[in-house]
């Protein structure tokens, strides 16, 4: 048992670690306590909105949620990687036992994660001497959340039962999410279905002029949703054990039901990871990540630093993922968004939809959409142990930083401008919108020029798990900082020039000229700090 339990702590400290720098370990602390002090006040508002069921309900989605997405984005390089094989395969452990581990460790803080947030519910509810439902929470939940964050995993291993199948870990990674965005969808499509009034008429009926208004809004939206999630058998019978105010038989039944279930489940996920571990784990570290790249040294320059980029893109599969999902994000939100559009979703008061203003808003969307998966605020720290042949070969860092600019900005501008063809195939082209495609184009550039900096000073290289480097690296928020307030800049200015009344081709043109102004001085004063 105290081996098994080491085991597990093993893979937590390797999956989980705090940032060796004090600053950034005060900046996540503040971040956490930003979020349960957000977290503390809507729990307030819903609580005293009167409905206990509700609020239970409430918490009881939230948490699930919240685990889904931990697990979503923690499977595919926890999990189902074989970053530790090397370390452990020649070990006497058996398969079986590594597996365990490694999905406790994997369960262990989303499930924790999801009950520390409940600590404002159980004040909530113990002061107000509801003692049996803060036991019910305290103990119901965390069996919920386990069997949710088990479910996912089940469907995930089944996959990856099979990994030494697929040609490539990209292709690999492309069918988990794949899966996972199928499983949302109809979740979301379901629950829709089963709806007894339309999306549109919820969202229209939202008033967000006045507290009392919002207030109303949010009680409307919590009981409708209870009221629509107790129409689905399963949710039904679960809800009702949950919400009441006694511990019942039929509550006993669902709890050892649940629990049986999740060992069910467990046992199988168990089965599904072991059974080929060996040969799945030889597979992944047996790959010749750079057996494909193929070096081209010619006179110009920014050909070869360029070659360098996507050599170190190549070295890692989850690498070259970002990169796929960074072209193909933007465009999937401008078909979605063009779509409900289309279908009259959004409520008339929104008025996103008014002439000359609404490729403004289509545009900053896209744009913002690009910069949130940033793939240009982490390059330095992609290179890991390669980061040294800046330092010891005659690399020119004017050449390196710029090429690593260069590369970001193509992948986003391509899909950018992948976003305002779909744009233009739903009808809503006109000139100033070609300008505001080179206004966004500039503006993904001007991002991109200034969000390596921070991790050019103070790269995160020692990494094992390539998602280290970008997702779970604190240089990408810190990079955020750097580039963000520009583009909210110049996206105030211009809201401002349609506020005055200025001509729409007029004020596209005035922003094109401020952007291109702030490029040229970007570039100029980055030659000199270079």
């Amino acid at each position: 048992m105290k081996e098994k339990l080491q085991l597990t702590k093993f893979f937590v400290s390797s999956f989980y670690k705090m940032p060796k720098q004090t600053m950034l370990q005060a900046v996540l602390i503040i971040a956490v306590f930003y979020m349960f002090l957000q977290l503390t006040v809507v729990n307030a508002f819903v609580y005293f909105l009167g409905d206990t069921q509700v609020f239970l309900f409430y918490n009881l989605t939230i948490s699930s949620i919240l685990v889904f997405a931990l697990v979503c984005y923690l499977s595919t390089s926890q999990i189902f990687a074989y970053y530790e094989f090397k370390v452990l395969a020649p070990l006497p452990l058996t398969y079986k036992e590594i597996s365990k581990a490694k999905v406790l460790s994997s369960l262990w803080v989303p499930i924790i994660l999801s009950m520390v947030i409940q600590v404002p519910t159980m004040g909530f509810l113990i002061v107000d001497q509801k003692f049996m439902e803060a036991i019910k929470l305290f103990v119901f939940l965390p069996i919920v959340n386990g069997l949710t964050a088990l479910i996912l995993l089940f469907i995930l291993s089944c996959i990856n039962r099979y990994y030494y199948k697929f040609k490539n870990k990209i292709t690999y990674l492309m069918v988990n999410i794949a899966v996972i965005l199928m499983l949302f969808i109809s979740s979301i499509v379901y629950f829709a279905g089963k709806s007894s009034i339309a999306i549109s008429k919820v969202i229209s009926d939202i008033d967000l002029n006045s507290i009392e208004g919002l207030k109303n809004s949010l009680e409307f939206i919590m009981k409708h949703m209870f009221e629509t999630a107790n129409m689905i058998p399963v949710i039904n019978w679960i809800l009702d054990a949950f919400v009441s105010n006694e511990i019942t038989a039929h509550f006993l039944v669902i709890y050892i039901s649940t629990i049986l279930i999740s060992f069910l489940l467990y046992t199988f996920i168990i089965e599904n990871i072991s059974v080929n571990y060996f040969k799945n784990g030889l597979l992944e570290n047996n790959k010749t990540n750079m057996k494909n790249s193929k070096v081209n040294i010619s006179k110009n320059q920014w050909s070869n630093y360029l070659q360098r980029e996507i050599w170190i893109i190549k070295s890692e599969a989850y690498f070259k993922m970002q990169i796929v999902l960074g072209l193909l994000l933007p465009p999937i939100f401008s078909l979605v968004m063009l779509l409900l559009i289309q279908k009259e979703v959004f409520p008339n008061y929104l008025d996103i939809t008014k002439e000359g203003v609404f490729d403004k808003y289509f545009s900053y969307s896209v744009l913002f959409l690009s910069c949130i998966n940033n793939i240009s605020g982490t390059p330095y720290s992609r290179e890991g142990k390669y980061h040294y042949l800046l330092k010891s070969a005659p690399f020119n860092e004017r050449y390196v930083y710029f090429s690593k600019v260069i590369f970001s900005s193509i992948i986003s501008i391509i899909a950018v401008v992948i976003s305002f063809l779909i744009f233009a195939l739903f009808g809503h082209w006109e000139l100033e919108s070609a300008v505001m495609l080179l206004i966004i184009s500039c503006l993904v550039v001007c991002y991109n020029l200034l969000t390596p900096i921070y991790d050019m000073k103070n790269p995160s290289i020692e990494w094992e798990n390539p998602s280290a480097a970008i997702k779970s690296n604190p240089n990408v928020l810190i990079s955020l900082l750097y580039g963000f307030p520009f583009l909210i800049m110049v996206a105030l200015i211009h809201f401002g020039l349609v506020w005055f009344s200025v001509q729409p081709i007029m004020g596209v043109l005035i922003i094109l000229m401020i952007v291109i102004v702030i490029n040229s001085v970007l570039v100029n004063r980055l030659k000199l700090y270079l």
